[in-house]
């Protein structure tokens, strides 16, 4: 690319980046408030209607109780049904948001009277209903969670009343039925759209749909745990406005607010598409002018630089053809004077002279000294990855030094105490049953000699201290303690026998007994990640360093527990071959792409994050098989797992 091309492309990109960062800065501030204006507008909306339905819930409550005290109690002691009808005819003229009817049920949940009435229903049980339930427990009116009415059909929601005689004894459940779906109350609200296509919903605690616009998903509990994540957080306490996809899979802006006086949670919903269409207009309007004038801008550029780079392009084409000395080459001094010489028509031009001679001298300078610093920083480079990698070796060996010190001192110190407890445990046992031997034969003889007041009394007290009990109990604890002392005497022997202390000599061991103990102190790594399964075939005693193989086993299996995503499978199996024994360490993880495997075994190369590896496990492992004589290999396929197989000579190798 010539200079004149790179000035005028400069030009250009000065002229289009500042129209863009000022497009960009104006879009940004623009988009941010318009974004909060909408949810803060989406969330007002969603309040305004919570505190609608909320004060509807309260005035229905209130004309609940009312309509419970018109209700004469002496006549519904006494059996006289119709005068308490003809009381609930009335009260369906004062309160027509009752259009379903008014029912009493007895204290029993049987079905006393309603109106209108239906008879045919009459002294059927009722007892089921939450809304019984909850008014019984709680002695006094509340709104029920909304049914299909078995005396109706339609959606309702009920509000009671607890109904009580002079002397606050029940007489009987109240229930003011309203029609959920009615267009004068709540229906009326569920069918107000929100924009164009926007719209409010109303759920519960229990995920049921009370409203909706869709006649077909009220009263349905059709948003399974997990399909929405923030119809699931509104559950869980969020409130305010965010954006979602809904459980049909529409990217949407929502809003989440509580009814007041109830569990209810009101969503209100509008696509982000329509909500934000707006937002869309303007940034392509914004792109437009920013496209539009950086091309207006670079073609005056265009103009004013092609009239002035002339000559300056001249200088730029013999500059770019400037060879690099090579370090090889066999006189660099007649390489960079024939170089140089390209630029002699330059030096005496009167604008350009200076910068041509200056040109000359940095390209001899520079060319000298590249040719003598590349043959060094070829050597250094060397230099550097070798003491990088030795770097690297010795401070994961002084880690796992100072990790086995501290495991075999831990063993130490917990193995002590857990003698003293063991110990102490046994002796307790023997104390106990001869406690209870004795309290026993207490007992006998006093059933034998004392009398009748005093063994009532001892019996009594026996019961009142559940001594039968404690008993049980105690052998129960008592067991649970020394299986738990044994587990931790378990841990502390494989603890001990991984750390360096026990096992810092060649050694001959089973290389099963390796892998069982090494599982053990990985269980807590593995158990949350895969279920083991363990092929043990019968193996010779292996001469090795058997802490130096146990590092290696803990790699490949923490490796392998961390490459499965969810739950899965790491299986293990052992083979003896004669004069070698090979071990296979298979997962069913996330697999390892075709380009790393011929990197697995470097130093320093990890898939992993920053800070979650140092990608020497491997490489260490890898010299440490190798130091005993012996190979790995790893075969991977991505998405189906790994298997990294060892084999190892049964006469080992001391490296």
């Amino acid at each position: 690319m010539t200079l004149r091309t790179r000035i005028m492309l400069s030009f250009v990109m000065v002229v289009a980046l500042s129209l863009g960062c000022s497009g960009y800065l104006f879009l940004s501030f623009f988009e941010s408030s318009f974004r909060q204006s909408t949810y803060a507008s989406l969330d007002a909306i969603a309040q305004a209607r919570a505190e609608r339905i909320g004060d509807f819930l309260r005035l229905q409550s209130l004309a609940a109780q009312h309509v419970g005290r018109m209700v004469s109690a002496d006549a519904l002691a006494k059996g006289q049904y119709a005068e308490v009808e003809e009381q609930l005819r009335q009260a369906m003229g004062d309160f027509p948001v009752f259009k379903n009817g008014f029912f009493i049920l007895s204290p029993q949940g049987n079905l006393l009277v309603d109106y209108p009435p239906h008879p045919e229903k009459r002294g059927k049980t009722y007892a089921y209903r939450p809304y019984f339930q909850n008014t019984l427990k709680t002695q006094s009116g509340i709104v029920g969670q909304p049914y299909h009415s078995a005396r109706t059909g339609e959606a309702v929601l009920t509000f009671t009343a607890y109904l009580t005689d002079n002397l606050g004894r029940l007489v009987g459940v109240l229930g003011c039925s309203a029609q959920l779906l009615a267009e004068s109350d709540l229906g009326r609200l569920r069918k107000q759209t929100i924009g164009k296509t926007g719209y409010s919903y109303v759920y519960d605690q229990s995920r049921l749909m009370i409203l909706h616009p869709n006649d077909d998903r009220v009263l349905t509990r059709d948003v399974p745990l997990g399909a929405n994540k923030m119809f699931d957080a509104a559950l869980e306490g969020f409130r305010g406005a965010t954006e979602t996809v809904n459980s049909r899979g529409v990217p949407m802006l929502v809003a989440y607010q509580s009814v007041p006086g109830s569990d209810w949670v009101i969503g209100c919903q509008q696509p982000s598409a329509e909500a934000f269409a707006a937002l869309k207009t303007t940034k392509l309007q914004i792109i437009y002018f920013v496209i539009f004038g950086s091309l207006f801008a670079g073609l005056i550029g265009v103009l004013l630089v092609h009239q002035s780079t002339a000559d300056l392009t001249k200088l730029e084409g013999i500059t770019n053809d400037l060879s690099v000395p090579s370090r090889s080459s066999e006189d660099l001094d007649l390489e960079i004077a024939s170089e140089t010489g390209k630029l002699e028509p330059f030096f005496k031009h009167p604008e350009f002279g200076p910068l041509a001679n200056t040109i000359c001298e940095l390209y001899t300078r520079l060319g000298i000294a590249l040719a003598e610093s590349q043959e060094m920083n070829a050597d250094l480079e060397r230099a550097y990855l070798q003491l990088k990698q030795t770097q690297g070796q010795i401070l994961q060996q002084e880690k796992m030094a100072s990790i086995g010190q501290l495991a075999a001192g831990v063993a130490h110190e917990i193995n002590n105490p857990m003698g003293f407890i063991t110990s102490n445990l046994g002796a307790l046992a023997r104390y106990q049953q001869k406690l209870f031997d004795y309290q026993q034969e207490l007992e006998d003889c006093l059933v034998k000699t004392g009398d009748e007041t005093t063994r009532d009394r001892v019996h009594e007290l026996r019961k009142k201290l559940k001594i039968d009990y404690l008993r049980d109990d105690v052998d129960d604890l008592l067991s649970e303690s020394k299986e738990g002392a044994e587990r931790v005497r378990e841990i502390v022997q494989n603890l001990k026998g991984f750390s360096r202390v026990d096992q810092n000599e060649y050694a001959e061991v089973n290389l099963n007994d390796c892998l069982d103990k090494t599982l053990s102190l990985a269980a807590n790594e593995i158990k949350y990640k895969a279920q083991v399964e363990k092929d043990y075939g019968e193996l010779p005693l292996v001469a090795c360093f058997p802490q130096q193989l146990n590092q290696v086993f803990l790699n490949l299996l923490v490796n392998a527990a961390q490459a499965i995503e969810d739950h899965g499978v790491i299986c293990i199996s052992t083979l003896d071959l004669g004069d070698m024994v090979q071990i296979d360490i298979t997962d069913n993880g996330s697999g390892i792409p075709e380009e790393n495997l011929k990197k697995i075994f470097e130093p320093f190369f990890t898939t992993k994050e920053i800070g979650k590896g140092t990608g020497l496990g491997m490489s260490i492992s890898c010299e440490i098989i190798k130091k005993h004589g012996g190979d790995i290999q790893v075969a991977s396929e991505v998405g189906q797992g790994t298997t990294f197989s060892i084999t190892l000579p049964i006469e080992g190798g001391r490296g």
